[in-house]
């Protein structure tokens, strides 16, 4: 199905504000009350917890090759050393600055320049 220009402008901003009203209605049921501590807790463990999630996709995407029976997984020990070096540093930088974002921004930004070079 093809949209003519105004058919697509529409859709967009039908989008658009579906989007800008959904972000808005947590800000508008908690403005006036307490958050309640299941959201609480969630604030809190999500960082760690999303980083476990990354740690264990990376490992498990860089070590699914690496078995000893097949004959070229010497070639994939670069891949390795790639994700063990980035998970080290995300490792490294939320235990130095404590900011999630930084630590795995700072952690995927090494392992895509390390993946591109080796």
């Amino acid at each position: 199905m093809k949209l003519t220009s105004p058919e697509a402008v529409v859709v967009t901003l039908a989008i658009g504000v579906m989007m800008l009203v959904l972000r808005l209605i947590p800000f508008l049921i908690f403005s006036k009350r307490h958050t309640p501590k299941f959201f609480s807790f969630i604030e809190k463990f999500i960082p760690p917890l999303s980083i476990a999630v990354l740690f264990v996709v990376c490992i498990k995407s860089s070590t699914s090759d690496l078995i000893v029976a097949n004959p070229k997984f010497i070639e994939e020990i670069p891949s390795v050393v790639c994700a063990v070096l980035s998970i080290s540093v995300t490792a490294l930088l939320h235990i130095w600055k404590g900011n999630a974002m930084i630590s795995i921004f700072g952690g995927t930004i090494l392992y895509m320049i390390l993946n591109y070079f080796f």
